[in-house]
């Protein structure tokens, strides 16, 4: 298989990640695992109900923090988190997590008018078997007050100076991005015009200026009102999504498409970066994330946009590998994987 980065090439890049500084905001949330023992429910006396006895309870870094976690576990040793804490049980579980994975917490506030964001994924089991059950999500309902919205601006500003990359995840429809921080990002991004910014945005990436974007196909059609059929990695229709998108943004797009690769947009120029195939079983859930931080992190360490596009498709090789956890992938596990892959070996 011909690769778009030789190994010693690869090995330079994953080396230079150490020396980075980069900071991440967003919605850092708490993914919990609650395992249900359906062996052992009960029909409630109250209501024709059976409850939900739950036998065992794990809790790992969701959200935002998963995008920071990848970025430490690819051996960046300051990674600083910028967002806002509730005031509850889930932000001291969740700061626990974050610091135990090496991610640094200056940058947060903690604000008892504000909720700390938990995915519940349910897991219902009885005599060996396994059925997921409905999710339950620890959401905000209300925007975030202003005067703390204000004091994390001042503080991500900051530290803008001695920063390699900011990463930014927009992935909550009421969280610490509202419209005026992405007015102000954008003013911050004209600001601070030779630090490195890449976005990842479900539903406002259109919206961001003179950054690096990451948008899948979809949220790349819908940010400049295109429909329709937009599957292909060679859609024309996608090809143009793409240029529009770019130009828009003034800054290289990376539209990921899944299996099939990502479509790299700059100059008006698309390039396609081909997938690496997995073999089954695999877990989807994280991809995006490791996606992400690896772009961000191997484009910070000097690397081409061809060059980051490879790297950042076998971080989420490696993570799709790993069940029922988002995930994270190694420089060890990267290059583990390269090799299997210039091998034929991927089983």
């Amino acid at each position: 298989m011909k690769t778009a980065v030789s190994r010693a090439r690869l090995q330079e890049i994953l080396n230079t990640f150490q020396g980075l500084k980069i900071a991440i905001l967003g919605d850092f949330a708490l993914d919990a695992y609650w395992y249900v023992d359906m062996a052992k429910a009960q029909l409630s006396r109250e209501t024709p109900l059976f409850n939900r006895p739950v036998a065992k309870e794990t809790y790992s870094l969701g959200g935002t923090a998963n995008v920071a976690w990848n970025l430490a576990d690819l051996g960046i040793k300051n990674v600083s988190a910028f967002s806002v804490f509730g005031d509850d049980w889930r932000a001291k579980l969740l700061r626990d997590l974050m610091t135990k994975a090496g991610i640094k917490l200056d940058g947060c506030i903690t604000s008892p008018k504000w909720s700390t964001v938990l995915f519940a994924k349910i897991f219902l089991t009885a005599e060996g078997r396994q059925q997921e059950d409905a999710r339950l999500d620890f959401i905000n309902e209300k925007p975030l007050p202003p005067e703390v919205e204000a004091s994390l601006l001042r503080q991500l500003e900051a530290c803008f100076p001695g920063l390699d990359a900011l990463v930014i995840s927009d992935y909550q429809p009421v969280g610490v991005i509202s419209h005026t921080m992405l007015s102000n990002l954008n003013s911050l991004a004209q600001k601070f015009s030779r630090t490195l910014i890449v976005v990842d945005s479900r539903d406002r990436i259109g919206q961001y200026r003179n950054m690096v974007l990451k948008p899948n196909r979809f949220e790349a059609a819908r940010a400049v009102g295109r429909s329709g059929h937009v599957n292909q990695a060679r859609d024309d229709d996608l090809n143009q999504v793409g240029k529009l998108l770019q130009a828009q943004a003034n800054k290289p797009v990376f539209i990921t498409l899944g299996e099939d690769g990502c479509l790299i947009i700059e100059s008006q120029s698309v390039v396609h970066q081909p997938g690496i195939k997995v073999h089954p079983p695999i877990d989807t859930v994280g991809a995006g994330d490791s996606f992400l931080a690896s772009l961000a992190a191997s484009l910070a360490a000097g690397a081409s946009n061809s060059e980051a596009a490879f790297i950042a498709c076998l971080a989420s090789a490696v993570t799709i590998r790993k069940l029922n956890i988002t995930g994270t992938a190694t420089p060890a596990e990267i290059l583990g994987f390269f090799d299997d892959t210039e091998m034929g070996i991927m089983e």
